[in-house]
Formats: C-alpha cells, sequence, structure tokens
C-alpha cells in the first residue's frame, strides 16, 4: 500500500526524486493542507512542512490516518506538539540543516555593522558622498559574545576566533568540554553585556528565553555594544530594542527576526538609521533549501520504512519546557 505524503511548501526536486526511488510513495504538494477536501486529509499518513505551515489540533483531528509529519525547519513553534502526542503521531525536524546559513548570516550583519556597510550604500543611493560620517571598527582583538552556545552558536564562534577575536558565551544548558573546545569563557547574561563589544543571539523560543533581555541590561552596560539577533524576536521586546538604539545604549544592531512576521509597516524600529532590519533570512540559501528538504526526505523514507526517528519532537533536552 503506497504511504500519501503531502508536501505543503517548498521542497527540492532532488529530494522529490529521492522519495519516488525510496518507497511507494504517494506525494501530493499543497500550499495549504487546510484547504484540501476532508477525504484527502484523512486518507494522508505523512507531512513535509516548514514554518509557513501551522499545525494545529484541527489537522490531527481530521488527518486520522496521519503518522508522521517531518518540518524542514530547526524551530517548530508552528506545530501543536501537544496535540501531536495526543494523537500518537510521530513529528521530526531537521535542526542541522540551517546550521552554516544561520551563521553565515549573523556574520554579514555584523560586518555590515562594523563596516557601516547599510549606511555607505544609502548614502550612494541619495548622491551623496560623505565618508567622514561613516566609522566604522576592526573585529580583530575585541571581545564576541554569543548566547546559546548550540548549533549555531558554535558555529558563529568558530568565525569569530578567526577573526582573532575573543569568544566569551552564555549558555547554562550547555556542558563545559563545548567552551573547552571553543576555547570560550563562560559567562553569565549580564556579564557577557559588560564584557563584549559585539553580541549575536542564539536560543530556542523558550518560557526562559522570552522577554530575557530586558531595558535592565542595556541600561546598566559600560559601554555600547553591536546586538544582534537571528533568532527569535520574542527574546526582547520591540520598545525596549528602540529605546536602548535612541539612548544609544547600543552602538548599532541587526534584526531578522520579530515577534510578529511580516514586520508591521507602523513598527517603531523602522525608525532607526543603525538598526539593519531583514525578513528572517537566516534559512535563505540554495543549500539550506536542499539539506532541509534531502533530511526530512530521508526521515520520512526511513520511518515508513523501518520505522526508525531522529531529531524527534519534542526535544529531549535541558532547556526544552512545554509550552
Amino acid at each position: 500500500m503506497k504511504k500519501k505524503i503531502l508536501i505543503t511548501d517548498r521542497f527540492s526536486f532532488e529530494s522529490q526524486l529521492f522519495l519516488e526511488r525510496e518507497g511507494p510513495f504517494d506525494l501530493v504538494r499543497t500550499q495549504n493542507p487546510y484547504d484540501l477536501p476532508l477525504d484527502q486529509l484523512v486518507s494522508c499518513h505523512g507531512m513535509l512542512i516548514r514554518s509557513k505551515t501551522p499545525i494545529t489540533a484541527e489537522i490531527f483531528e481530521k488527518a486520522r490516518n496521519l503518522q508522521v509529519i517531518v518540518t524542514m525547519t530547526s524551530g517548530f513553534d508552528h506545530i501543536d506538539l501537544r496535540a501531536a502526542q495526543k494523537w500518537g503521531v510521530t513529528i521530526m525536524h531537521t535542526p542541522w540543516a540551517h546550521r552554516e546559513s544561520a551563521a553565515q548570516l549573523t556574520w554579514s550583519l555584523v560586518m555590515a555593522c562594523a563596516s557601516q556597510v547599510v549606511q555607505g550604500h544609502q548614502q550612494i543611493e541619495n548622491k551623496k558622498w560623505n565618508r567622514e560620517n561613516l566609522k566604522g571598527f576592526e573585529l580583530q582583538g575585541r571581545t564576541y559574545g554569543i548566547l546559546g552556545l548550540g548549533r549555531i552558536g558554535t558555529r558563529v564562534a568558530e568565525m569569530a576566533q578567526a577573526f582573532g577575536m575573543k569568544v566569551v558565551a552564555f549558555d547554562p544548558y550547555q556542558e563545559e568540554d563545548v567552551f573547552q573546545i571553543l576555547h570560550a569563557e563562560r559567562m553569565g547574561l549580564e556579564e557577557v553585556f559588560h564584557q563584549a563589544d559585539v553580541i549575536s543571539c542564539h536560543v530556542p523560543n523558550t518560557s526562559e528565553t522570552k522577554e530575557f533581555l530586558h531595558r535592565h541590561i542595556f541600561e546598566s552596560m559600560p559601554k555600547p555594544v553591536v546586538l544582534v539577533n537571528t533568532c527569535r524576536g520574542s527574546i526582547i521586546k520591540e520598545e525596549v530594542l528602540a529605546e536602548a538604539l535612541e539612548k544609544k545604549w547600543l552602538l548599532a544592531a541587526a534584526q531578522d527576526v520579530f515577534l510578529v512576521e511580516p514586520l508591521p509597516e507602523d513598527s517603531p524600529l523602522r525608525n532607526y538609521p543603525n538598526l539593519i532590519l531583514t525578513p528572517h533570512i537566516g534559512s535563505q540559501t540554495e543549500e539550506a533549501l536542499e539539506k532541509a528538504s534531502q533530511m526530512a526526505a530521508e526521515k520520512i523514507s526511513r520511518f515508513f520504512i523501518s520505522g526508525m526517528t531522529s531529531d524527534t519532537l519534542p526535544p529531549k533536552a535541558a532547556w526544552y519546557q512545554e509550552p
């Protein structure tokens, strides 16, 4: 009997061919599973999704033959994991697929902040040439702070050391040997903000990290820093970030993620020339798409052929707290 797999978002052609070769799968593409006729959902055995497809209790209630969902993302807050457990559906994700792309974007934003790239481009675009006002700074010899020394944070640390920077990091759940291998100094959250010149955020979305970058941290810093956030918009209130820029507690900042996406037109974050905004593009590379698609294809194929699972959700990790 063929296993019906719904593909609800971008999926590489090569990975589709892989699934067609691997087993008796009936692959069905759809933009929105909520628009499918009920009989189509009922007959579905597996789903391949991305973050644009929210999986609510409604899907599990209708798709009674659903056995597995693989999300081609590292994050998973678009899936009702409690409902998945209730209905006995296995959930997996692809946490390693976007590591290089996310770390690369982080460093693109760091370097843009350090070298005033965006401001320089805007000058040229506005037919101006006032380079004396564009004062950047060299990264070599400075201190790089990392919040979250996981998959992406460790790669960012390697890049920082390639620039000749000292690395300090906050991660209460990471083992000491990881810090030692990376030659990174373990510090508390506020200590990182007191010691670092550049700080980037790579923490998961949990109750602990929600708005954990609060006003007092910025207000009490001894010097302005550069802050780059490519993880989750929920870690800092927009108003706090705006105030930190307004009062020059931050030298510059870059934000790829937001609490509400797309970013609302009336967001106060649109008003700061020393804040770089990008539309959640940490995984938007050809390679990340290919890797996520292939990893997801292999996971769902192994599940149906041998019952094997990997990177199951919810994570079996100390940092994870059920919402």
